[in-house]
């Protein structure tokens, strides 16, 4: 699940500059509505996925935008040529990505919104799957919004825990912050104020017949996964500026070995805030990537969720072939 053995420990300028974006956190409390839009690896567990519903067919129609109303978007959306009807596409229509996806085993689904036009794709809408890791970053959120309502930073000990939780996805930190902020129930309060209105944060301390984490077994959406990065990646109600910029920091700062996945296809110069999550299942692995893409002409969140892959390599392949055709069909 991401992070599931201890993290080799490193020095890290990057995170230099994370402390001390922490101390505006203090700042930008208060100003939560401004304007505008591996080292090693896991055993395998033996507890198995819930039961799925049946993958949706392939869906090319827009959902709603991610931004709460009335909030405005980063940038302005591109405007159509003059005389010409804008036809958004959806990226998941491409002929090369259904064959690709057609060609591999495991299950996927996946969703992207692009800040240009304000819409959001999903691909096998509906299908809910297991958070592993990724469930870091709604961890990470709550402790935000918390310290905002508080009128203050982050407590010296959360400041202390996001980093590794985040850059290096360590599960003790992740274990102790969320006892910190109020656990699964405070998880879900965050949730439901961000719109993420299919994601069920696991109350288990552990996954049954492992020794693993059981906040692992948190389920979502690739909708509300797009949802959840957005917050950060974009203004909105939720968390403030300095809040967004936090964590985006730590995100776009995981350690080399974890800078897989929605970055598939996408070119140096391009920034990329992304965190995974992986964990097996017997034989079968939970593969899951969500991040933010900006640069070169595109600014997009993805979120790609991958289950039943015969190997975490095979389904980290999957993730960044589909990451791969979404970046060029964003150009």
């Amino acid at each position: 699940m991401g992070g599931f053995a201890g993290r080799a420990l490193g020095g890290r300028l990057q995170r230099l500059a994370a402390i001390l974006v922490i101390a505006l956190i203090v700042v930008g409390c208060g100003r939560a509505g401004e304007a505008g839009g591996p080292a090693s690896r896991e055993a395998s567990a033996s507890a198995r996925p819930q039961t799925r519903p049946e993958p949706a067919v392939a869906s090319s129609t827009p959902v709603v935008s991610v931004r709460p109303a009335g909030s405005g978007s980063r940038r302005p959306a591109t405007a159509a040529p003059s005389g010409r009807r804008h036809r958004p596409r959806s990226p998941f229509a491409s002929p090369g990505l259904r064959a690709y996806l057609a060609s591999r085993s495991g299950d996927v689904t996946a969703a992207v919104y692009d800040a240009r036009d304000g819409r959001l794709w999903v691909f096998h809408p509906g299908v809910r799957e297991y958070t592993a890791s990724i469930v870091k970053v709604e961890i990470m959120g709550t402790a935000l919004q918390e310290a905002q309502q508080a009128g203050q930073g982050p407590p010296p000990a959360e400041q202390g825990l996001m980093p590794s939780m985040i850059e290096d996805s360590d599960n003790d930190s992740a274990t102790a912050l969320l006892h910190d902020v109020g656990g699964a129930s405070a998880v879900a309060r965050f949730d439901r104020s961000a719109g993420m209105t299919d994601t069920e944060p696991s109350s288990l301390a552990l996954i049954p017949g492992t020794p693993w984490p059981g906040w692992g077994l948190t389920t979502t959406t690739a909708r509300d996964e797009v949802v959840l990065v957005s917050r950060f990646a974009y203004p909105n109600a939720v968390l403030s500026g300095a809040s967004r910029q936090y964590g985006l920091s730590l995100m776009e700062n995981v350690e080399p070995g974890q800078a897989w996945g929605v970055s598939g296809g996408v070119p140096p110069g391009t920034t990329i805030a992304v965190k995974n999550g992986w964990l097996p299942f017997g034989a079968n692995w939970q593969i899951d990537s969500i991040g933010w893409i900006d640069g070169h002409g595109r600014d997009y969140v993805l979120a790609v969720l991958t289950a039943a892959n015969p190997g975490e390599a095979y389904g980290i392949d999957t993730i960044e072939g589909v990451a791969s055709y979404v970046y060029r069909s964003a150009g």
